[in-house]
């Protein structure tokens, strides 16, 4: 079992510190007219995150997975045909979805929290690089409370014609094989402190963010191509495991349709055995209480997302919940309220205020 970081760390301490501050501001995205080089901003729960997220045509299913209040923080900077993305959270977060096509994504966890880190549902090692797997359609992971990670997310074609003209076509098998690499402490520290760099100091001028994206790809090319071959770790999503990311989608998209675990399993065409066994490896807990955190999520998003609920014609707490399937007032208060530790209404106040 992987030791769990003291909570007196630096690096866990500064991330900490940072999203506290994150936390005195207010959730807000850039409009669809504007086309920002680079923007940031606090997010109170799962759904704002997937929202940002979205707002860069990633769509993508986010569950806050551990109790308390939500305070993250998120930032990009564009450079050319490359992004690079920060996102903190203090609770274990979810997200599941499609990558899109010619999508390949480098991320290390920087704040030294790994330890619930998980891509599909297999833990990550400290200083590695992962993600990078060029043909993956959908991405499922896992970040660990208290923790910051970095992304970069560039084309995959792109990056693997850069790797043949400086003659390192070797490695796009490697990359084809493998969704993970140790690094050494100096690389990750290098990685880690270029992607941390450019965050700080967004290039304005379209000649620089190519040039500088060309510093990236020469950087990640030579992590790749300095390590051992045993340093990559072989990797296949198992069915379990698209069973899983097939259940969190199934999920999200149904939040207001009751269903027992026998009409999911035959939805799913899956055993009431195997459905079980795959959430609690991933989540540890059961499919069907998966799919209330699921639900309460919803609720959350709405309560919070006035554009949400004018979409759905919902005006009330009571609505909401009923929407969704909660049709028990006390116990749908009290499993919000253990759940985010703050009471429906109090979302629903703040949004609004």
């Amino acid at each position: 079992m992987q030791k769990m970081h003291s909570l007196h760390s630096p690096c866990l301490l500064a991330s900490l510190t940072q999203l506290q501050h994150a936390d005195n501001e207010v959730f807000s995205l850039p409009s669809q007219e504007q086309n920002q080089l680079c923007w940031s901003t606090s997010f109170q729960s799962a759904s704002q995150l997937a929202e940002a997220l979205g707002r860069l045509g990633k769509n993508f299913q986010a569950l806050q997975l551990t109790t308390g209040s939500m305070h993250g923080h998120f930032a990009v900077v564009q450079l050319s045909g490359l992004s690079i993305i920060s996102i903190s959270t203090n609770q274990l977060l979810m997200l599941n979805g499609e990558r899109g096509s010619d999508c390949s994504c480098f991320c290390l966890e920087i704040s030294g929290a790994h330890h619930d880190h998980r891509v599909h549902g297999i833990p990550i090692a400290p200083c590695s690089l992962h993600g990078f797997k060029p043909d993956l359609s959908e991405s499922h992971f896992h970040l660990t409370a208290g923790s910051t990670t970095y992304f970069a997310i560039t084309s995959s074609s792109r990056f693997g014609a850069f790797l043949e003209r400086c003659g390192h076509e070797q490695l796009r098998d490697t990359l084809e094989n493998s969704n993970s690499l140790l690094l050494s402490d100096r690389m990750h520290r290098e990685i880690k402190q270029r992607f941390s760099w450019h965050l700080k100091h967004p290039l304005k001028k379209a000649e620089q963010r190519s040039l500088h994206t060309g510093n990236i790809y020469t950087l990640l090319m030579q992590a790749l191509a300095q390590q051992d071959r045993e340093d990559f770790q072989p990797f296949q999503i198992s069915p379990r495991q698209h069973l899983v990311n097939e259940l969190v989608r199934w999920g999200f998209q149904n939040s207001s349709n009751p269903i027992s675990l026998d009409q999911l399993s035959h939805i799913l065409f899956s055993s009431r055995r195997t459905l079980i066994q795959g959430c609690k490896e991933n989540f540890n807990m059961g499919p069907m209480e998966l799919l209330k955190v699921i639900r309460l999520e919803q609720v959350n998003w709405v309560l919070r997302s006035e554009e949400r609920r004018l979409s759905l014609q919902l005006n009330t707490v009571g609505e909401i919940a009923e929407f969704f399937g909660f049709h028990s007032r006390g116990h749908f208060s009290a499993a919000y309220r253990k759940h985010f530790q703050e009471m429906p209404r109090q979302t629903f106040s703040n949004a609004i205020d």
